[in-house]
């Protein structure tokens, strides 16, 4: 299993690269958000979320996007503050989206930030960040053709969180593609 595990956040980190995924350090790094602790604390997966982010680039703008939900401080906020106060990331290189609540609008709602950069990556988990840079190539393919690696896969890192991420998207392409077919199976009937 953890083979399994290891092997697809591997092929992940190295595919949705329109254009080779070469091409040097991003200007731009988003960070895409996850719901932090009930008491709003930093979550372990925002953690590693954001030191993918500052080891991608130390020098890059940093864009943290995630909405508030329950706790009162936005994801972006609270994995900002981690950048800033644990990893010191100098303020000045830290941008908050705030308003985006799934990774379709992490990417929507940062597009005007991803376009100052010569060069972008995107920091998640292997296949999460995959999954953002294909949503990226949706809205954006020009955009898409900045697209470089981030320091996303380290054999053997936070293994039990990569075992959960690809529970995770296994279970969400089957919960999607079970809705597709009931959606079809009902424009049929009609």
């Amino acid at each position: 299993m953890f083979l399994v595990v290891e092997a697809a956040h591997r092929i992940a980190s190295r595919r949705g690269f329109p254009a080779g995924g070469g091409g040097g350090a991003p200007d731009v790094v988003l960070v895409l958000g996850c719901p932090s602790r009930r008491d709003g604390s930093l979550h372990p997966l925002q953690r590693w979320r954001t030191e993918i982010a500052v080891r991608t680039a130390p020098a890059a703008r940093l864009v943290f996007s995630g909405f508030a939900g329950d706790h009162g401080r936005s994801e972006a906020a609270v994995m900002a503050e981690h950048a800033r106060d644990d990893l010191a990331v100098p303020p000045d290189r830290i941008v908050l989206e705030t308003a985006a609540r799934t990774t379709w609008e992490n990417v929507e709602l940062t597009l005007g930030e991803l376009q100052r950069g010569g060069r972008v990556a995107i920091a998640s988990s292997p296949l999460h960040a995959l999954r953002a840079r294909r949503y990226l190539l949706q809205q954006r393919p020009d955009l898409a053709l900045r697209l470089v690696p981030a320091a996303d896969y380290r054999f053997g890192e936070r293994w039990r969180w990569k075992a959960l991420t690809l529970l995770y998207d296994v279970l969400r392409s089957v919960s999607f593609r079970l809705r597709v077919d009931r959606a079809g199976e009902t424009s049929d009937v009609h």
